[in-house]
């Protein structure tokens, strides 16, 4: 069980993580532009990783990542969602055209899944269900998880401002959500969630290489 006053801090800390992120972004911008993505996903990365750490209590990181079978309905849509923006690649491919692109692109969608998923939807969800009703739990955790998007990423790229996004993030959200409750794992929704970072084209958008049409 996880004492009152942690849990207090758990259900603040998005506001400190996203606060944070703010400030970076907003700095780091002022010096380095689009590439203040660098020390805004390394200064996300640490804080969540630090929560992650102090709040876990007992539990294991790898209690987060049972094995459950891929074939369950709720791992199949989480899948199934994260191949959307596959569409994004296949059509922009050629914009990956240079070797450092490519390392980057592919450096962030292998870290920032793991990081993402064991904060918003494990130890978030955890903490709230035993005080809410899940879905307020769920609502509660998607809802700064869309919003740490334009207050973070949004702060230099363009991408990050769609309300498309937001649509798709809100979805996202509410669908890992209930795909954690339902198979009490988060390993099929972090390889779902990395199928996301590669077929947006993340690091491009942060660096507002890729631009969705309708909003340049």
């Amino acid at each position: 069980m996880i004492s009152k006053d942690k849990r207090l801090m758990i259900l603040i800390s998005p506001l400190a993580i996203i606060f944070l992120g703010f400030l970076t972004a907003f700095l780091f911008s002022k010096y380095i532009h689009e590439w203040a993505w660098i020390p805004l996903a390394l200064v996300y990365w640490l804080s969540l990783g630090l929560c992650i750490l102090y709040f876990k209590g007992t539990k294991h990181v790898k209690d987060w990542f049972l094995p459950t079978k891929i074939t369950s309905l709720w791992n199949v849509i989480s899948l199934l969602l994260g191949m959307i923006p596959l569409s994004i690649l296949a059509m922009n491919y050629h914009l990956l055209d240079s070797t450092v692109l490519i390392v980057l692109w592919i450096v962030f969608a292998l870290v920032n899944p793991w990081f993402e998923e064991l904060y918003w939807r494990g130890l978030l969800l955890d903490a709230t269900k035993e005080i809410f009703p899940k879905w307020i739990s769920i609502v509660y955790s998607t809802f700064f998880y869309c919003i740490s998007h334009p207050f973070m990423w949004g702060v230099f790229s363009i991408a990050n401002t769609s309300y498309h996004l937001y649509i798709y993030l809100v979805l996202m959200g509410i669908i890992w959500s209930i795909s954690y409750y339902k198979t009490n794992s988060l390993r099929w929704i972090t390889v779902s969630h990395f199928i996301v970072d590669i077929g947006n084209l993340a690091v491009l958008c942060f660096l507002n290489i890729y631009i969705p049409p309708g909003i340049q």
